[in-house]
């Protein structure tokens, strides 16, 4: 019997290398490992942005296409919110992926603004892919205020509360200018918010929401912008290129600009417009899984035409396009750019 038994077990032992080697011989490969399934969680911003649609998007790209990863959209607050959350709940670190942007990186890095007192090594959260290019500038329902320096004694929304990214960024390039900017009276809203405070006559001008539509400088309003245009008489003030310039000098800040010609934000706009615009993108903690990453990346590689029918931001986003974001590779996760090399995707930015 023990014999016997010890026969069996050896005729199984060479049976199932001989199987392996007639799939082997017919082409035919062995079943891939099923890959362990995986949650996560895609957070933007509120409702009412192009960057949020994008969010809701790539949860649902993932959804689809991917038989072991799952994900859920949220509305998010912002990137500073984002970054505060993974650094206060480390155990959410390798589950959320985040709206982020150039600015705001910079600005964790440097300990202003949101950051101020918080700090972390903000070099832990690392891009995963190009989600957009935002525009910013500043508009008006009076046509009395044609330029920055009417802004003086007027009220004003530059950002969603004090002392965030892109208050920092209007408020140094006013200064650059000479402009006394403790004499502006300052108010916070966000998006549709602050639409809704110009047109009911609350304050005096409020910063606009643009996105890159087409390439290579076709800019469209964002939801709540255009929203505000079609049912207002829009003005819109640009930004002084030499005081943008000598912020940047002075800063390093990443801030770019872009000048549009007339028309292309309202049927008031009649002289071209300088306004900000800056990479956006979705990122994680450093701990995320490098197979999260990398099937995140795939589902947008292999996907990427879809996302343009969700929002024209989704236009930008294309295989050539996923490492536009005007970063070092270091700023990506380590995944990301070994994603990147295989498949022959520059890591570049829409600003070379």
């Amino acid at each position: 019997m023990k014999r016997k038994g010890y026969t069996s077990l050896a005729g199984s032992a060479c049976f199932f290398p001989l199987i392996a080697v007639f799939f082997l011989t017919l082409g035919i490969s062995t079943p891939a490992k099923a890959e362990k399934p995986y949650e996560i969680t895609v957070s933007t911003i509120p409702a009412g942005f192009a960057s949020y649609i994008m969010g809701v998007a790539l949860a649902e790209q993932i959804n689809k296409n991917s038989t072991w990863l799952k994900a859920t959209a949220t509305e998010g607050r912002g990137p500073a919110e984002h970054m505060k959350t993974l650094v206060r709940k480390p155990e959410k670190r390798k589950n959320y992926l985040f709206f982020n942007s150039t600015w705001d990186i910079w600005e964790a890095k440097k300990q202003i603004g949101p950051y101020e007192g918080f700090p972390f090594n903000y070099d832990e959260f690392k891009f995963v892919t190009l989600l957009g290019i935002a525009g910013n500038g500043l508009c008006t329902l009076d046509p009395k205020i044609k330029g920055l320096k009417d802004l003086v004694g007027k009220k004003v929304i530059f950002d969603s509360g004090k002392g965030k990214g892109r208050e920092i960024t209007y408020v140094g390039i006013l200064k650059e200018m000479g402009i006394p900017v403790d004499k502006i009276k300052y108010q916070y809203a966000r998006g549709k918010g602050a639409a809704d405070t110009l047109r009911d006559g609350l304050v005096d001008v409020i910063y606009t929401g643009h996105i890159l539509k087409e390439l290579p400088n076709v800019y469209g309003n964002s939801p709540f912008q255009a929203e505000l245009v079609a049912t207002k008489d829009v003005y819109f003030l640009s930004f002084d290129k030499e005081a943008v310039a000598a912020y940047k000098g002075k800063t390093g800040h990443p801030l770019a600009m872009v000048t549009l010609p007339p028309k292309m934000l309202g049927p008031l706009q009649k002289e071209p417009c300088t306004i900000l615009i800056k990479p956006l993108g979705f990122a994680a903690h450093i701990s995320m899984p490098d197979r999260v990453v990398t099937e995140i990346l795939r589902v947008v590689y292999e996907n990427a035409d879809k996302f343009k029918e969700y929002t024209p931001m989704g236009r930008i986003l294309t295989k050539q396009t996923m490492a536009s974001l005007s970063i070092s590779p270091e700023g990506y996760h380590p995944a990301a750019v070994r994603f990147y090399k295989e498949k022959g995707v520059e890591i570049t930015g829409f600003d070379k």
